[in-house]
């Protein structure tokens, strides 16, 4: 999915949850109050301020949107990182603060009760909230977002804080002490817990943690899946704001022309980002050699324009040499394999002794193999 489309549907999801959470504070800060619950009002107050973290989501996925450019080469992805490890911390501090108000609460235990109506209301936010999560949970696995899934557990966070709410409102009306402060105890720690897991996967990414093992296989069989790939080596992945970017060596027959070679490639990059949505860039290196060997050929094999100097020495005195039209280079493991291009007119009997003379000559260099000879009109 591209950046735009990601960030377009990023705003629609969290312009909803923005809208409910206004809906929902102002209904739970009025009843809260009315129903004498400091325990909704508080929730009220939570849900209310859920709207920064709603804000920080539509700042950073709509900067994360913006194309590559000269000093962003790669895009703007980590800013979704970014604000995912953000929400994290955001997550873990709402958990730690529910923890410890709910370990006041059993030493300072709350004075009177509320009125009953106000646990219908408590129950509209779990419902409100939990939609929220399912609703937005859907949307970050349509666009592969960390951002809209970090948003989407702070919604989840809310129900559960909710449902404290419920807990400690029931318990206080029925005259059960300390259950709401249990509650709110276990579920503190499940937010911690959330946000700790967020952040880490947040921070994975930031430290180019590579994709799942799983993914990864399947990819790399996506690949061998070509009948012109004859290796794969060198696979590497990372993640950047939640989809996936590859780069891998592939080795090809080395008899392949450069086009060819470069059109195999473009199908592989093709087939990837089709087959998995998550992955939006594909590199492909194409050897015609293994990696294995390449510091060995370098150091053992010339370059092009040594190689042609050593040609022109050897068929000096070679009339016909001037007529070459072209010359083919195929580093292979040991040696070099020549392919040379002649005019169509040079295909005939009174030229055989020339060509074959450089044909020798150039497979008498103690780097050179196979010569071979092509004519073209």
């Amino acid at each position: 999915m591209e950046a735009k489309q990601r960030h377009r549907v990023t705003q629609r999801v969290t312009l909803v949850g923005a809208a409910v959470n206004c809906l929902l504070a102002a209904l739970q800060i009025s009843f809260g109050l009315l129903g004498k619950s400091q325990a909704l009002f508080a929730d009220g107050l939570h849900t209310l301020s859920d709207l920064s973290t709603d804000f920080i989501v539509l700042y950073a996925s709509r900067r994360a949107a913006k194309e590559a450019d000269e000093a962003h080469p790669y895009g703007h992805g980590r800013i979704e990182t970014l604000a995912s490890m953000l929400l994290g911390a955001i997550l873990a501090a709402v958990g730690v603060g529910i923890g410890i108000r709910g370990v006041e609460s059993i030493f300072e235990p709350q004075q009177g009760n509320p009125e009953a109506i106000t646990i219908l209301f408590a129950f509209i936010a779990i419902v409100a909230k939990e939609s929220l999560y399912r609703y937005t949970l859907r949307a970050a696995r349509l666009t592969h977002s960390t951002l809209l899934e970090s948003n989407a557990w702070h919604h989840r966070s809310d129900a559960l804080s909710s449902i404290v709410v419920v807990v400690g409102i029931t318990a206080q009306v029925l005259g059960v002490p300390h259950m709401d402060a249990l509650a709110a105890i276990i579920v503190g720690s499940m937010i911690l817990l959330m946000g700790f897991r967020l952040g880490r996967k947040a921070l994975d990414e930031l430290i180019d943690t590579g994709l799942e093992l799983k993914l990864v296989d399947k990819v790399r069989a996506a690949m061998q899946a070509d009948a012109s790939v004859v290796g794969i080596h060198n696979l590497r992945t990372r993640s950047m704001g939640g989809q996936g970017y590859i780069d891998a060596h592939i080795e090809v027959n080395s008899d392949l022309t450069v086009s060819e070679a470069h059109y195999i490639a473009h199908k592989i990059e093709y087939r990837v980002k089709k087959q998995f949505p998550k992955i939006i860039d594909v590199q492909i290196h194409i050897d015609p050699l293994d990696d294995a060997i390449k510091d060995s050929v370098l150091a053992r094999l010339p370059e092009r324009h040594v190689i042609e100097a050593d040609l022109q020495q050897a068929w000096e005195g070679i009339a016909e040499s001037a007529r070459v039209d072209r010359i083919k280079l195929h580093y292979l493991d040991k040696l070099i394999e020549i392919d040379l291009v002649l005019p169509a007119s040079m295909c005939t009997p009174e030229h055989e002794i020339a060509i074959g003379n450089l044909r020798d000559s150039a497979r008498s260099l103690d780097y050179v193999g196979k010569v071979n000879v092509y004519y073209i009109e």
